[in-house]
């Protein structure tokens, strides 16, 4: 049991690492949406 507790929190890891290098690479949904708004105002 707690060997695929690991082996699950390792992949929800590695996704969250890989969803903030997308953001901070600027093509994420939050950058999208700050420059929409910066854009609209």
């Amino acid at each position: 049991m707690k060997f695929e507790l690991n082996q699950k929190n390792k992949r929800l890891l590695f996704i969250i690492g890989i969803v903030v290098l997308i953001e901070l690479s600027g093509y994420g949904f939050f950058a999208s949406l700050f420059r929409l708004i910066g854009s609209v105002s």
